[in-house]
This record gives structure tokens, C-alpha cells and sequence, in this order.
């Protein structure tokens, strides 16, 4: 099969700025109602894009201990997850669902 050069996207590639971060963790918490593991997952994408050892860093962490946190079926606390978002630069905030 000759190789067409397609690649498949990963959108860690286009997550240049902390706004881009934070839209992108919005759009997969919308689109995926919520759900803390996807979220989670999300969380990873924007760790690959600002790159682990700065965000682990920022967040208190060993590297070790940020994967762990991100890693599938993993329950971080609150805490962690406010840091690891502060690192990447991002803020969790809430708002009404009225």
C-alpha cells in the first residue's frame, strides 16, 4: 500500500495558547456531558501540548505522579486537578445550568 502521507490529528498540535486549552477542555467537558474521565483525558492532550515536566513542575507534581493522575481510571483529587489545570493555564470556574 503506498503511503499517502495522512496521519491521524492530534489536536495537542494546535494547543499554542492557554485559550485554545481552555476551549478545547470546554468543548470535550460540553460534548461529552461532563464526564470526569473524559475530561481527564482532555487534561492529557493539554499536558502533551505544554509538555509534561513544565506542567508537573507547575503543579507541584513528579512526572511520575502527574501521569498517575491522568492515567485511564485514575480518580485525582480535586485538588490535583485544579493544579495540573493552573499549570497549563487554565482556571476552572462554574457557572448556573439554568
Amino acid at each position: 500500500m503506498a503511503d499517502l502521507g495522512i496521519r491521524e490529528f492530534d489536536p495537542a498540535e494546535v494547543l499554542t495558547s492557554a485559550e485554545r486549552i481552555a476551549a478545547y477542555i470546554q468543548v470535550v467537558a460540553d460534548d461529552m456531558d461532563h464526564d470526569a474521565g473524559e475530561i481527564i483525558r482532555a487534561f492529557r492532550v493539554a499536558v502533551r501540548a505544554r509538555g509534561a515536566s513544565i506542567v508537573a513542575a507547575g503543579a507541584g507534581l513528579s512526572e511520575q505522579a502527574l501521569h498517575e493522575a491522568l492515567a485511564d481510571g485514575a480518580d485525582p483529587s480535586f485538588a490535583t486537578v485544579v493544579n495540573i489545570a493552573r499549570a497549563v493555564g487554565v482556571r476552572v470556574s462554574f457557572q448556573s445550568t439554568n
